[in-house]
């Protein structure tokens, strides 16, 4: 069959049994109902995808209370696990802090039972400190009690931590960290920070990192609050190398006064960085500032 090409007005030949040419012209011409189709398409499946996160967004926070009682409970039976170690033997705080903090306690309850995706980094620098047995003093943003998962789950070396007094009063997690090691500081008692300096030394010299937050607390809003000074004096007397660690993706999932874990899709980041040495010139004022701005380095590396 011969016909007559509306639009350029020339013959052009087709079988009358082609349904591929049906629409005409529909592959060729710029406004074809193929593309259109392309369009329309797409937007639905856009459409789709965005119902389909809100509904994952419901569940999520369905599921919060049930994702919150196992954290709780998995948390429990670590702890226990962890006092049963140490009555057995005093010996045994690297394999708790290591074994049952890192590998039992921590890994598995943001990846298993909280669904997050870990994202961690290392600087080689601080991989080359771990592997010499070398202990550091790591300074880290906080912004969630999920943080100290997260710096579990991340640090190259057994870590204990750089803690108020008052957290040997929790149960179960209080003795713990007690028998584990726990650097332990009553602010405001000198003989306590004098206490508080030997012990981290030891603690250094054994081949294990001490972890601060040296906000003092957990960042109501997730940004980075200023530093206080009280951890840089005993990193100043202990002469220990400072390494920067910075946390993302915790604060998302529980914030400062909240009691549900709540849903995100967003991985929990953590950026370990180059150790910072300390000079006989740096001050505890000195050491902090370096450290905010190796921290907020890390920060803006993340945001990058």
């Amino acid at each position: 069959m011969v016909g007559i090409d509306p639009v350029r007005g020339q013959k052009q030949a087709s079988s009358a049994h082609d349904s591929s040419r049906w629409p005409p012209h529909a592959a060729t011409h710029p406004r074809g109902h193929g593309r259109l189709g392309t369009r329309r398409f797409g937007h639905r499946r856009m459409e789709r995808t965005d119902e389909q996160f809100h509904l994952m967004n419901i569940a999520g926070w369905i599921l919060a209370p049930l994702k919150t009682l196992l954290a709780i409970l998995h948390t429990a039976v670590c702890s226990i696990t962890g006092l049963i170690a140490m009555a057995l033997s005093a010996h045994n705080g690297d394999w708790v802090m290591w074994r049952v903090g890192r590998q039992m306690w921590s890994r598995p309850l943001l990846q298993a039972i909280l669904g997050a995706k870990l994202d961690i980094d290392v600087h080689p620098e601080a991989q080359a400190l771990a592997d010499r047995k070398q202990g550091v003093v790591l300074v880290a943003n906080h912004t969630s009690l999920l943080d100290i998962n997260a710096a579990f789950a991340a640090s190259p070396t057994p870590i204990v931590f750089l803690s108020k007094a008052s957290v040997r009063k929790v149960p179960l997690l209080g003795k713990l960290n007690e028998l584990a090691g726990t650097v332990f500081v009553e602010r405001g008692n000198r003989d306590s920070s004098e206490k508080a300096v030997h012990q981290l030394t030891d603690t250094l010299k054994q081949g294990r990192s001490v972890l601060v937050f040296p906000e003092g607390t957990r960042s109501e809003d997730g940004t980075l609050r200023p530093f206080k000074k009280g951890a840089f004096h005993l990193a100043k007397a202990a002469d220990a190398p400072l390494v920067p660690m910075h946390i993302s993706g915790t604060w998302e999932r529980l914030r400062s006064g909240a009691w549900l874990i709540g849903p995100s899709r967003k991985a929990i980041r953590v950026r370990v960085g180059a150790p910072l040495q300390q000079t006989k010139e740096d001050d505890p004022a000195t050491l902090m500032a370096r450290a905010a701005q190796a921290v907020e380095g890390l920060q803006s590396d993340l945001a990058s």
